[in-house]
């Protein structure tokens, strides 16, 4: 990881000086590269100065700071940048090319300094650690935080893929019918849900459902995600004899549980991150505030809560109750509940999985398997 000084010390003397005058910075000589960047590294030192110059930015100035900082990817292209300047933006007035502008001038961005990095941009390392610290600050308070475990609570880790090679095994060794909307009849349904590590009962209520993915409207919640990745996976097969049937030959490469773990945290990110499009931020918050102990399950709301948009009948705060319930499914989330205080907090395998995929970079796009459908 590449710190503020070897950034300064890449850098030509023209940005220095001109990074030297946006400061203020008082110089002895400039004309001397090491005086200019002495001047500098005592600027960008103190945090309470960056914390000031933080607390003066516009809100979508903060959004692409915040962008920046909790994706921790090591450099973005110009475009990728302004990808994040539309999204700090979410639809106000404003041009993504000045907020990636601003970040250059204020010497939170480095162009690349060789060839093979020249048209990438970076953010300091220990500059993109001090600005974490500052966003999370506030939601840091002792008094929000629980170090023991709470009187109660729930704790799914490697409960969703036994369940889904449950649901593989009885599709293995019984013939499932589809009604003619392509769903398991409900006698069927009933009798898979009571075998699960979670049970579910089938959906029994008439009118308009609203969730996310091919069969949400047909299933309850937890298995409609699950028969949704095992479909998009491969591992069933709705045929035109209206029989669901397992395919046994992709059925039977399920990666060992972290790997199939990380996989299904994947796949949620896809399926919900078209009613929630800042998901990967809202999940490197979560990560962020309810790692080590635990969390107030309200502060983590309200730190979420500029990164999400009602989505047609949901509320945000719905929103938020979904993508927490499907994480503590996931095994991502544990949830408890002390007093009349509900709490949230990192599992072990949910901080290895988010720390690698929240990262990663793909665009927003269709999934595949709605498609298929």
């Amino acid at each position: 990881m590449v710190r503020i000084a070897d950034w300064l010390t890449y850098a030509d003397i023209e940005q220095l000086k001109q990074l030297t005058r946006f400061y203020g910075c008082q110089t002895n000589n400039q004309h001397s590269k090491n005086d200019l960047i002495c001047a500098l590294l005592q600027q960008f030192g103190k945090k309470n100065q960056l914390s000031s110059q933080i607390s003066t930015l516009s809100q979508a100035e903060q959004r692409f700071l915040q962008l920046l900082v909790f994706d921790q990817s090591p450099a973005y292209t110009f475009e990728e940048l302004l990808a994040k300047g539309r999204a700090a933006l979410d639809g106000t007035d404003g041009e993504p090319r000045s907020l990636v502008v601003g970040a250059l001038k204020r010497g939170w961005l480095f162009p690349g300094y060789s060839h093979r990095t020249q048209y990438l941009y970076h953010l300091p390392s220990d500059l993109g650690k001090q600005m974490c610290d500052i966003f999370l600050e506030p939601y840091l308070q002792p008094h929000f935080r629980l170090m023991s475990k709470p009187s109660f609570y729930r704790d799914e880790q490697g409960q969703m893929l036994d369940d889904l090679r449950l649901f593989l095994d009885i599709l293995g060794k019984e013939d499932i019918r589809l009604t003619v909307d392509g769903s398991i009849y409900k006698q069927q349904q009933k009798y898979i849900l009571q075998k699960m590590a979670i049970e579910e009962k089938p959906i029994t209520a008439k009118g308009p459902r609203f969730g996310f993915g091919r069969r949400y409207h047909q299933y309850p919640d937890r298995f409609s995600f699950l028969y949704d990745y095992a479909f998009y996976q491969g591992y069933i097969i709705e045929d035109r004899e209206g029989y669901l049937r397992l395919n046994v030959e992709k059925s039977g490469k399920i990666n060992k549980q972290e790997e199939a773990g990380k996989e299904m945290v994947k796949f949620f990110i896809r399926l919900y991150r078209k009613p929630i499009p800042h998901l990967p931020i809202i999940l490197r918050w979560i990560s962020s505030l309810c790692h080590p102990g635990w969390m107030m399950t309200e502060v983590v709301y309200q730190a979420v809560d500029p990164w999400l948009a009602p989505y047609y009948y949901e509320t945000k705060e719905s929103l938020f109750d979904k993508v927490v319930r499907m994480l503590v499914h996931l095994g991502v989330l544990r949830e408890g509940v002390d007093g009349e205080v509900h709490y949230l907090s990192l599992t072990p395998m949910g901080a290895k999985w988010l720390r690698g995929i929240t990262a990663f970079r793909e665009k927003v796009i269709e999934d595949q398997f709605l498609k298929l459908g």
